[in-house]
């Protein structure tokens, strides 16, 4: 790992922790961590992040490494918060408006009660529903959106997500 590249997330898995009592790693497995979210405007908002540095998850989602952290997480905060949500911003270069200033691949999972679904179909994007583990093969080399209710469902490959192919970047959807 280039502990010069400037990437937080990279400087994390290599032990350097800008914010010393956020950034250090919740779980860890050889190829993911996850941590807690910067800034986020819930409690409870965690990251996954690969410990490759790549700029998108659309390749990881059908990982052992993820799914290991995953389904090991998704209980623990279902039991404190309730209902869940997961969204990525897929990018595919560094500086992508997309990647909304984050240049490595990271998967969101928020506490929400809610399902952002009926707001999502009535935007101007089209959805189409896939595997999380399937992403890629929808997207192909353009820059995407997902978004995926998880509920009180513990287990990540039993529901479906969905995912906005971009024509463009777009930032902070």
């Amino acid at each position: 790992m280039d502990k010069k590249c400037g990437c937080r997330f990279c400087d994390i898995i290599s032990g350097i922790y800008q914010y010393p009592d956020i950034d250090k790693p919740i779980l860890i497995n050889e190829d993911f961590y996850s941590i807690a979210s910067i800034g986020s405007i819930a409690e409870g908002w965690t990251l996954i992040v690969s410990v490759r540095h790549v700029l998108s998850m659309k390749e990881l989602y059908g990982r052992t490494g993820f799914l290991e952290i995953i389904n090991q997480m998704l209980p623990v905060l279902i039991k404190k918060y309730g209902s869940l949500i997961a969204f990525e911003h897929g990018s595919n270069y560094d500086d992508s408006l997309t990647g909304c200033g984050i240049n490595h691949a990271h998967l969101h999972v928020v506490p929400f009660k809610c399902s952002l679904l009926g707001d999502m179909f009535e935007s101007e994007y089209d959805w189409v529903k896939v595997r999380p583990d399937e992403i890629i093969d929808v997207v192909g080399n353009n820059e995407y959106l997902f978004y995926k209710d998880i509920g009180l469902n513990e287990n990540w490959l039993d529901n479906v997500g969905y995912v906005h192919v971009l024509n463009g970047e777009v930032s902070q959807y």
